[in-house]
């Protein structure tokens, strides 16, 4: 059974955090294909995953065990303004991959965040993310735009599509 249960800004979290973040095939699949330092990401996830109290990040526990990990940013699209849009992030751990893990974090979470006053979930996926696409589309996630992005940190043009699920 899947739960989600509130990451707190400790060491320990950030540490889980880290290290699927900087598995193999999260790297290759990452809006930002690089590794990342554990002194870097320890302060943006200090500094950063924080800043709103109503979207902490949040666990996927499967079965009581860390399964995976989310994140969350408010946006403001120009095409939906007055709704509250929030962006998501989704980190499966490497074990629980393939597993139905991610469709049901999607699940639980679409219900949480209605009752947070959420209108629209959004998600931006690097287009070669193949797993991605598919499990947002699996979760009715719509294709809401494509665009072409330079990354200037490692000077790279990307495809990014952009998912959106109305709440």
């Amino acid at each position: 059974m899947i739960t989600l249960y509130p990451c707190q800004n400790t060491e320990e979290d950030a540490e889980t955090a880290f290290l699927w973040r900087n598995d193999p095939q999260t790297v290759a699949a990452a809006y930002y294909p690089r590794l990342k330092s554990r002194d870097s990401f320890f302060m943006e996830f200090r500094e950063c995953y924080f800043l709103n109290p109503d979207l902490t990040p949040l666990f996927i526990l499967n079965d009581g065990l860390p399964a995976g990990f989310m994140r969350f940013e408010v946006i403001e699209p120009p095409d939906l303004i007055g709704k509250n849009v929030v962006e998501l992030m989704i980190n499966i751990a490497p074990q629980w991959r393939k597993k139905g893990v991610g469709s049901a974090a999607l699940s639980a979470l679409k219900p949480l965040m209605k009752s947070k006053n959420v209108h629209v979930l959004s998600a931006d996926v690097r287009k070669e993310n193949i797993a991605s696409r598919r499990l947002f589309e699996k979760n009715g996630f719509a294709l809401s735009g494509e665009r072409e992005e330079f990354i200037k940190k490692i000077n790279e043009k990307c495809q990014i599509l952009c998912y959106r699920y109305l709440l």
